[in-house]
């Protein structure tokens, strides 16, 4: 290298960083209490930034973001920036966390005011951005707390089941439903016919798959549709995430916070019914989804979209439940098209 390049070298790297805005940030919504840390990472240039709810019940936020696990560090984060979080309660340097505040209108109430603080901190149009449960999260939000969500741009939630775990549509209708219709695609498309014609005889001829030996079976036939991508954790993603701030890896390998905290948030959706929810949604929403999710499956997805009244629905083919892992480029391309 020149002298000349290497007294450019700096100056350009400056000029880079300046126009791409690039954003990386750790606080607490709540610093005296030391409640929902959040990590902030990406571009800011859009002005647009996606705070992503972590699918699952508890889940730590910050430790999918910190790892890379998803691999949005060098595909969504280079155009917009991704807010992670802990949902109350988690990572947290204190010995015991308070349960009386651990409950879905407060978590529902977190996520917005975590919103709140990143448009205030950044000036930027902000998208509730959900993975699973977080995405049925993203949807609760904006049909319940109406007024206190008008400030959020849009919301996305991708492969993110309608239904709930205590749901019986879910066991006599639409999973049902959703085995019937790939058989019946397999079949046409004369792709292993003898297996299918078995799969597809079988869920005509059962009611429900809500009992144990039903519930095996099913998954014993969608898991023949596609084999999903596999995400391996490297030892450099387990070091990002033990020395991040303000982690506790002994809290975190005991687990007992997080089934705690899940256990409460899973138990709130007895008795739940979110259909009734989607029509009261204004705001513009994407659904995403992978073509062989059997967790959110297209049946669900279709009603979902039929119901809403600004949104907009997108499937991507050779895809399950993380279709950010089987197909990176099609889902990264379906979100900014969306935000764009």
């Amino acid at each position: 290298m020149s002298f000349k390049k290497i007294l450019l070298a700096p100056l350009l790297w400056f000029t880079f960083n300046a126009s791409t805005q690039t954003v990386k940030n750790f606080y607490f919504v709540e610093p005296e209490t030391k409640n929902l840390p959040v990590f902030i990472r990406g571009n800011l240039s859009s002005n647009k930034i996606l705070l992503f709810v972590q699918g699952g019940s508890a889940e730590n936020g910050i430790d999918f973001g910190r790892s890379d696990y998803p691999n949005w560090k060098n595909s969504l984060e280079t155009k917009v920036a991704i807010a992670y979080f802990d949902h109350r309660g988690l990572n947290r340097p204190v010995k015991k966390i308070d349960t009386t505040k651990i409950n879905s209108a407060q978590s529902l109430k977190d996520i917005i005011l975590i919103a709140q603080s990143l448009k205030e901190k950044y000036h930027a149009e902000i998208y509730l951005f959900g993975h699973s449960n977080g995405g049925k999260k993203v949807l609760d939000c904006l049909a319940l707390l109406t007024e206190d969500s008008k400030f959020i741009k849009a919301g996305i939630a991708f492969n993110t089941p309608i239904t709930a775990d205590f749901s019986p549509e879910r066991y006599t209708h639409y999973r049902p439903l959703y085995l019937k219709n790939l058989a019946k695609e397999f079949i046409e498309e004369k792709k292993d016919t003898t297996y299918w014609q078995e799969a597809l005889d079988w869920m005509t001829k059962t009611d429900s798959i809500y009992d144990r030996e039903s519930s095996k079976q099913w998954n014993l036939y969608v898991d023949k549709a596609y084999n999903p991508t596999k995400r391996k954790t490297t030892v450099g993603m387990v070091l990002k995430v033990i020395f991040s701030r303000p982690y506790n890896p002994i809290k975190y390998l005991n687990n007992k916070d997080n089934q705690c905290v899940a256990d409460i948030l899973w138990e709130a959706e007895r008795g739940f019914n979110r259909w009734e929810l989607l029509s009261k949604i204004n705001h513009p929403i994407l659904l995403l989804t992978g073509r062989f999710d059997p967790i959110a499956t297209l049946e669900e997805q279709e009603e979902a979209n039929r119901l809403m009244p600004n949104s907009e629905l997108v499937i991507l083919s050779d895809c399950t439940h993380e279709s950010f892992l089987d197909q990176p480029k099609l889902f990264k391309e379906a979100i900014f098209e969306f935000i764009k």
